[in-house]
């Protein structure tokens, strides 16, 4: 038995993969905004100027991590669909 998967599909099965990661880092960053009733800019900036709290800083990675990653998978589709 052989499977044969054109070019076409595979690269639209890619992008639906990363449509849906893009979509879980920008749940993450809603989510982180609505916590914190701000930006990520305005969190970074607080933070940055208070003595630190580890929970606060645990957050605070991975709020950066979500942007990184929504930012990387943004470019990954433009280049996909170029």
């Amino acid at each position: 038995m052989t499977i044969a998967i054109n070019r076409k599909k595979l690269l639209d099965i890619y992008r639906k993969e990363l449509l849906y990661e893009l979509h879980k880092a920008s749940e993450c960053i809603k989510l982180f905004e609505k916590k914190y009733g701000k930006s990520f800019k305005e969190f970074e900036k607080e933070i940055k100027s208070k003595p630190e709290d580890f929970e606060v800083w645990d957050d605070y990675m991975e709020w950066k991590a979500c942007i990184k990653s929504a930012e990387s998978l943004k470019e990954e589709l433009k280049e996909l669909e170029n």
